[in-house]
């Protein structure tokens, strides 16, 4: 298959009927795209013994699971959370279910969409909601700009013709209007490495000043903590895919009483075991390339079968021991690769403090307080059910050092200083730090400039395990690249 069809998903070009003339324990055979290096022959299930065996219970592997039992595999998955969905995760008690990691889907988002539908939840249109109301307003110290006023600003550093962007949307600006790729699709191919410098040195060769990229990105950065920590490469790819989701429409989608639900629904539809609050702390593959893969569990227990499907994060992966070691530039990867610091407290008001004050409800500030990001998810779309306000990479990583409940004081002792409407008025309910959750240390994955060149590597299968999960999509990003990454893998496994 080349990308383009792949990109329609496994299921459209008949995978069951693949399925049904390619056993599982077939003979050895060439993955494609790896050279000549093939996959091991897999070992003869044992009795007790599911076909396959998953690591973590996020989109990526239930997904694999549920295709897996379609091909009348026995599966079964250990996730070390006491929960299913990964990075999905919804406050299911608290107001309009406000959701910390994945957020909604667009109208492109045919592997979602369908996963939706299958797992029986109520999908809910929440793009225009996003659009609903004044825009935030800029804080840069303790004084609030509109557009017209930032623009006019004499403290303002962007160049004369860029000053009427806001601090937050101007990189990403940028990036959309000058990306260099021809081709999104091709981003992570060989012919494209010279694109792969850090985003710093793209914006320097926009026009940008370093106290202007200090503000545009390394406050609030999109990925990493910086730009120059993350490849300019992968932000025109990232680029690319939102535009394409832009084309598809603009409609976005999310589950009615939080997306947390759909991973529910999905778990309680496997046939399968799907283990809990198992850590894994170790994987071994004997010496004979049929031997099967053995999972060694924090708790002592153990787990073994054919085939192992791998779908944890890299920044947990790198704790676990692997024997025989991986190698290469996929080692490096596992090692290496970074998460996204991100850490969010919901707030919710007693009262409608921006009509008594008169301005915007949103925020976007340049010092601890973050970005203030109001929440429409009630049943009626005008009424702000909460905030999100949010913290990424250093910033993140500072109220983390101050801990919850301190880092929640500064938050509404801030935001009382900024806006004196809203003093008494604001109830700071729950804090989640991504870095801090043992099971993710971080959020999404992404890609320093240089590192690129390990998506080739990053997913080949390493004997009878095999590399699922969004950190190794290339066609996609979020719970749309987990998902591709599911339909790949399958279609490693049974061949």
């Amino acid at each position: 298959m080349d990308r383009r069809r792949f990109a329609l998903g496994a299921a459209t070009l008949g995978l069951g009927a693949m399925a049904a003339s390619t056993p599982l324990l077939a003979a050895t055979k060439t993955r494609p795209g790896a050279g000549t290096k093939p996959v091991a022959k897999a070992a003869a299930r044992q009795a007790g013994e599911p076909d396959v065996l998953i690591l973590g219970a996020g989109i990526s592997g239930l997904q694999a699971s549920h295709m897996l039992e379609e091909q009348g595999l026995k599966v079964a998955i250990i996730e070390g959370r006491d929960r299913v969905g990964g990075r999905i995760m919804t406050l299911l008690d608290q107001p309009g279910y406000p959701e910390m990691g994945f957020n909604s889907m667009g109208e492109g988002y045919g592997r979602g969409l369908d996963v939706a539908t299958r797992a029986g939840v109520t999908m809910q249109e929440v793009g225009s909601r996003y659009r609903i109301g004044p825009p935030p307003l800029l804080y840069i110290g303790n004084q609030a700009f509109t557009r017209d006023e930032w623009a006019k600003f004499p403290g303002n550093p962007f160049p004369d013709a860029l000053k009427t962007a806001m601090p937050g949307e101007l990189a990403a600006m940028l990036v959309a209007q000058k990306t260099r790729l021809k081709d999104w699709n091709a981003w992570a191919d060989p012919v494209s490495a010279p694109l792969d410098i850090s985003l710093h040195d793209f914006l320097k060769q926009q026009g940008l000043s370093d106290k202007a990229i200090h503000l545009a990105y390394d406050i609030a950065p999109y990925y990493g903590r910086n730009a120059y920590d993350v490849s300019a490469l992968m932000s025109e790819y990232n680029d690319g895919f939102v535009k394409a989701q832009i084309a598809a429409g603009p409609k976005s989608f999310a589950v009615k009483g939080g997306n947390l639900l759909m991973a529910q629904a999905l778990a309680k539809q496997l046939k399968g075991d799907v283990l809990l609050g198992r850590e894994v702390v170790a994987i071994t593959q004997g010496g004979d390339a049929g031997s099967r893969v053995t999972v060694h569990c924090k708790d002592g227990s153990v787990f073994s079968a054919p085939k192992v499907i791998c779908t944890l994060p890299f920044s947990t992966l790198r704790n676990v021991a692997i024997e025989p070691g991986l190698n290469g530039l996929q080692a490096e990867a596992v090692a290496q690769l970074g998460y996204q610091p991100i850490s969010m407290v919901f707030l919710t008001a007693d009262t409608p403090f921006w009509e008594q004050d008169k301005l915007a409800p949103g925020m976007w500030t340049d010092g601890v307080l973050g970005n203030v990001i109001p929440q429409r998810y009630g049943e009626d779309p005008q009424q702000i059910t909460g905030f999100i306000v949010q913290a990424r990479g250093n910033l993140a990583d500072y109220w983390d050092l101050l801990g919850a409940e301190n880092a929640k004081a500064l938050i509404v002792a801030r935001i009382e200083a900024l806006r004196p409407a809203t003093k008494g008025k604001l109830r700071a309910h729950s804090y989640f730090s991504w870095s801090q959750e043992r099971f993710n240390v971080g959020d999404f994955s992404y890609l320093a400039p240089g590192q690129v060149k390990w998506m080739a590597d990053i997913a080949k299968p390493a004997g009878n395990l095999f590399f699922a999960g969004e950190h190794t999509a290339t066609g996609a990003r979020g719970l749309e690249g987990a998902l591709e990454s599911s339909e790949r893998v399958v279609l490693e496994v049974i061949s």
